[in-house]
């Protein structure tokens, strides 16, 4: 089968190069034909010595188009007709003058030079246009790795959230029923209805987060401010951490920079709640005339920020996304010293 296949491309390709310098071929007779034409019945030659220079454009133009096959087909075909039909004696191939010798080599060396220069030109174009084409392929793919890693993450975030959420929601209606039923004790019903409620409240926080982050053009219709507001509810119904928030009004940045500094909030967000074991959380955005900050400090047991994390890619997402956006990204952090996360966008840029 891979014979066959083989032999057939090599017919194919025989073809088709066969097909292009019959092409070639009649392209340079034709044009060589219509240039001696016109020097025969206008009697250009030997009023205009220097006009079988004209022959030296269809060679270029040849040349730079067709290749080098079609330049030096036309340049020998223009030197035979220039000497048969002009030079003396006419009608013959006869070479008397050293200017004759020396004409052909000129249009020799112009196919040639020409041909081969053209040929690299257009491999440069093939090679450029492949790797193009390689580009796309690795941006496509790198876009179906980061979509492919966003679901999962979404998928981990509905496993450690929302469904344990609900487990626990059952486990306390459960309990709830069993003190009505069982126990007769109104007062560990109300108890597990209440805890019931505030998992019910903290599930319907991380819920609304969620859909949020898989609806991107939330963030331009209801505002950055409100994206925090939802994470800070998170934090507060469900891990019970103490936040401090100041986010004054929705500041004028275009959708990029929003995402920016959305994701980056985000992500420190989650490192605190992953690791960082605080208690205590502040989330700030200040605005000034030519800036805007995003702070995100915590109490938490602190890192090295110049430490290695094989497998962790978030701090490194969150200084690419800050750079992309023309901001500065600064992280200060010590062992049992908590964490700062400050992000700096120029203003001027966002307007």
């Amino acid at each position: 089968m891979k014979q066959a296949e083989r032999s057939h491309t090599l017919q194919t390709g025989g073809r088709l190069h066969w097909g292009r310098y019959a092409a070639d071929s009649a392209l340079a007779i034709a044009g060589v034909s219509v240039i001696t034409s016109v020097i025969a019945v206008a009697h250009l030659y030997p009023i205009i010595p220097t006009i079988a220079f004209v022959y030296l454009l269809l060679v270029l133009t040849l040349a730079s188009t067709r290749g080098l096959y079609a330049a030096i087909l036309t340049s020998l075909l223009a030197f035979l007709c220039f000497d048969f039909f002009f030079f003396p004696p006419p009608y013959t191939f006869l070479v008397s003058k050293a200017e004759d010798l020396f004409t052909l080599a000129v249009f020799l060396t112009t196919a040639i030079i020409t041909g081969q220069l053209a040929s690299a030109l257009r491999r440069r174009a093939e090679q450029a246009s492949s790797r193009e084409r390689e580009l796309r392929i690795l941006y496509a793919q790198a876009q179906e790795l980061v979509s492919l890693q966003e679901r999962q993450r979404l998928a981990r975030e509905l496993h450690d959230s929302v469904s344990q959420v609900l487990y626990s929601i059952g486990l306390g209606a459960h309990t709830a029923r069993e003190a009505l039923e069982m126990e007769g004790d109104p007062a560990q019903a109300v108890e597990s209805i209440n805890y019931v409620l505030t998992l019910a409240d903290a599930g319907l926080a991380e819920m609304r987060a969620l859909i949020f982050e898989l609806r991107p053009e939330s963030l331009e219709t209801e505002g950055l401010v409100a994206a925090l507001i939802r994470q800070v509810t998170v934090l507060r119904a469900r891990y019970k951490l103490t936040v401090e928030v100041d986010l004054g009004e929705e500041p004028h940045l275009s959708l990029e920079m929003k995402d920016a500094l959305y994701r980056v909030a985000q992500e420190a967000l989650h490192n605190i709640v992953k690791h960082a074991r605080a208690s205590a959380v502040t989330l700030r955005l200040t605005q000034e005339a030519d800036e805007i900050t995003l702070e995100v400090r915590d109490n938490g047991r602190g890192f090295n920020p110049a430490g290695q994390f094989p497998g962790h890619l978030g701090l490194r997402s969150m200084r690419e996304r800050v750079t992309r956006v023309g901001g500065t990204l600064r992280i200060e952090s010590a062992p049992e010293q908590g964490t700062s996360v400050d992000v700096c966008l120029p203003i001027v840029m966002a307007s």
